[in-house]
Formats: structure tokens, C-alpha cells, sequence
């Protein structure tokens, strides 16, 4: 943690950093020891993720560390960097599902229209293959952009583009079949 706490210049930005590794550190780890199987791996997927964060710590907003939004980028992050280190490593490839549920101050019939509406979102995303559904997350969910989510997935902003304009294609057209959106 000291290594990584002195890759941060501004002390606004290393209390929420101190913050989102307090709060997320075990559900990082959880995750990579998921896809990974092995503690000691595990461990240094927390530690290259958290370095992930710490690029795009300015778009992580302080009030939102203790929000489902924040553990979801925490796992995805988590999640692709353990994938790219068994691509690299052995050749294999792990799943790993979150739904993020959100909460809001609205009607009780607005809420439910609303939840419905998530719910057939939701599914149609987690029904699609995972190289766009992540995209998906980070750029709706997180409002990363192409460049920090390429940095996540360890691809290039181009590749982020493509594939996100082909998973809202994708979402568009299973939302219609649906008879939604």
C-alpha cells in the first residue's frame, strides 16, 4: 500500500484512494483469487488493479466509494486483469457475474417501472459475451472513456469503440425482440 500511496501526488486524491482500498480491498482480492485459484496471484492482480485505479482515480467520485457503482468497477477491473494475466500465463479463461441494483428516491410504481426496465437491461447484457459487456459497464455504468476503459481491458481506445458500438447494437436489437426499448 505505501508503494502505490506514492504513486499519487495531490492528498485529496490519496484519501480517496486510502478509501476505495479500505472499502473494496477484500471483494478485489475475492475476485482474483476466483479467477485465479492461488493466493499469491491473487494478491498481485489486487496490486496491479489497484494501479489501474490509481490512473483513473479522477473520474471515481467521492461520494460514490460507498456506492454498488464503485464495488462494480472495482470488479471488473479485478476481473480483467486477473483474465489478461491467465491469457498470458495459461491460456485459460473464468467468467465472473455482478449486477449492480440501483437505489432511488422515486414512487413506488416509478420504481418498479424502473427496476422492470433495469431487470430486462440487465439480462440482455449479461447474456452477451463478455469482451462487450464489459465494455458496456465501464462506459454506461462507470462513464469511463474509451481511453481508461482500454487501459482496464487492456485493449486500445479503438478496439473500446468498436466493440461498445457493436454491444449497443446488440442491446438494441435483444431490447426490441424483447418488446422493450
Amino acid at each position: 500500500m505505501k508503494m502505490l500511496s506514492d504513486l499519487i501526488d495531490s492528498k485529496e486524491d490519496l484519501s480517496k484512494f486510502q478509501r476505495i482500498y479500505e472499502r473494496h480491498k477484500n471483494t478485489m482480492y475475492s475476485v482474483a483469487y476466483d479467477v485465479l485459484k492461488n493466493s499469491h496471484d491473487a494478491e498481485d492482480i489486487v496490486e496491479q488493479s489497484l494501479i489501474k485505479v490509481i490512473e483513473i482515480l479522477n473520474s471515481i467520485d467521492v461520494e460514490d466509494i460507498d456506492k454498488p457503482r464503485c464495488k462494480n468497477l472495482m470488479i471488473t477491473i479485478t476481473k480483467n486483469t486477473a483474465i489478461d494475466y491467465l491469457r498470458k500465463n495459461k491460456n485459460e479463461s473464468v467468467l465472473y457475474k455482478d449486477i449492480e441494483v440501483r437505489r432511488t428516491e422515486k414512487s413506488t410504481e416509478d420504481l418498479y417501472i424502473e427496476m422492470e426496465n433495469y431487470r430486462d437491461v440487465i439480462s440482455c447484457i449479461d447474456k452477451m459475451d463478455d469482451k462487450y459487456k464489459d465494455v458496456l459497464r465501464l462506459k454506461v455504468l462507470h462513464h469511463l472513456s474509451s481511453k481508461e476503459a482500454g487501459k482496464i481491458l487492456n485493449i486500445s481506445e479503438y478496439n473500446v469503440n468498436v466493440r461498445f458500438m457493436r454491444a449497443k447494437a446488440i442491446l438494441k436489437e435483444k431490447l426490441e425482440e424483447r418488446g422493450g426499448k
